[in-house]
């Protein structure tokens, strides 16, 4: 478990081995905001990862990396998987990938997270994974599991791309 920083020249350096006291398990997803901020998701604290593929089990987090160094600014999440900043950067989304939801969280003065709120659920086989913004401000959620790709708008209407989806499996 860990952040890694790897150079060109094939260097590898720790970022983050621990955070408020506990071994940091493997990470899901790293994102350098426009002030330096590094945001990491943590999916899940079980071992194996495997255990925490169910909806039941929300012990995924977000922790960041500034000047005052590393700290978990949200917790309780349902397999935290990819995050993205809205435009102004006051927002931070996150996809529970096995809680099947699209979360918002308003960025605080000092990082924390707060209003957790959530933006959209998603369906019987949805499973959200990554997450990309476009220019109208809309999400684009790919759910590998099925094969689907979804456009979330602001409000949280979902609009079916593309699938290829097998419902048996």
């Amino acid at each position: 478990g860990g952040v890694f920083r790897l150079d060109r020249d094939g260097r590898l350096h720790d970022v983050l081995r621990k955070v408020d006291g506990i071994d940091l398990p493997a990470t899901n997803f790293v994102l350098i905001d426009d002030r330096g901020r590094v945001w990491v998701s943590v999916s899940t604290r079980q071992v194996p990862r495997a255990l925490g593929y169910r909806r039941d089990v929300a012990d995924g987090f977000i922790v960041l990396i500034d000047g005052k160094g590393p700290r978990i600014v949200a917790d309780r999440l349902g397999y935290t998987n990819e995050l993205r900043l809205d435009r102004r950067g006051g927002h931070l989304y996150v996809n529970e990938t096995f809680g099947r939801r699209l979360t918002r969280f308003t960025i605080g003065r000092y990082g924390e997270l707060v209003e957790r709120t959530t933006v959209t659920e998603f369906g019987s086989g949805t499973f959200p994974d990554g997450l990309a913004l476009d220019i109208e401000e809309h999400f684009w959620i790919t759910s590998p599991v099925s094969n689907r790709v979804i456009r979330v708008a602001p409000d949280g209407a979902q609009s079916l791309i593309v699938e290829d989806s097998d419902p048996d499996h």
